[in-house]
């Protein structure tokens, strides 16, 4: 979708957003059998990661807009986004309501969901360490444990 000025305030307000995309609702898949998407989280993929690697921020029933699907897009956080979107799926008057719905919630709920899996990925981390030290510690022990 090209630079509309229906949505510039939008772009405008996501730019702060430290990510390079964010999917939103559900579409058709390839081949046209299967759904993929959810109308229930935003999926934002932060700058710099895998596109694979997205965190997912649930989206209140209260912000949700059904028939509405839209991928934005940048190559940096310095960029502007890009929206893009099935005109044939999505009208533009419920992409405008979802964006302008969507953008604050966004803005305010992504760094936080963002840091709890960061938290997530430092406690999983130690405790595998800390698996790895007692395993270690128990074969030594064990090995120690014959007299000689």
């Amino acid at each position: 979708m090209g630079r509309l000025p229906e949505l510039a305030a939008v772009q405008a307000q996501l730019l702060p957003l430290d990510a390079c995309a964010v999917e939103y609702g559900s579409r058709r898949g390839s081949g046209g059998r299967r759904w993929i998407g959810s109308q229930e989280y935003a999926y934002v993929t932060p700058c710099g990661t895998p596109s694979s690697y997205r965190i997912s921020v649930r989206v209140p029933s209260e912000r949700r807009v059904s028939d509405v699907a839209f991928d934005m897009r940048r190559s940096s956080v310095s960029a502007p986004w890009k929206i893009l979107v099935d005109k044939d799926q999505t009208a533009f008057p419920a992409l405008k309501q979802s964006l302008e719905q969507l953008a604050p919630f966004l803005l305010t709920q992504y760094p936080i969901e963002r840091q709890k899996d960061a938290d997530l990925k430092v406690r999983l981390a130690r405790e595998r360490q800390e698996r790895k030290d007692a395993e270690r510690a128990l074969k030594e022990e064990a090995k120690n444990s014959y007299p000689e």
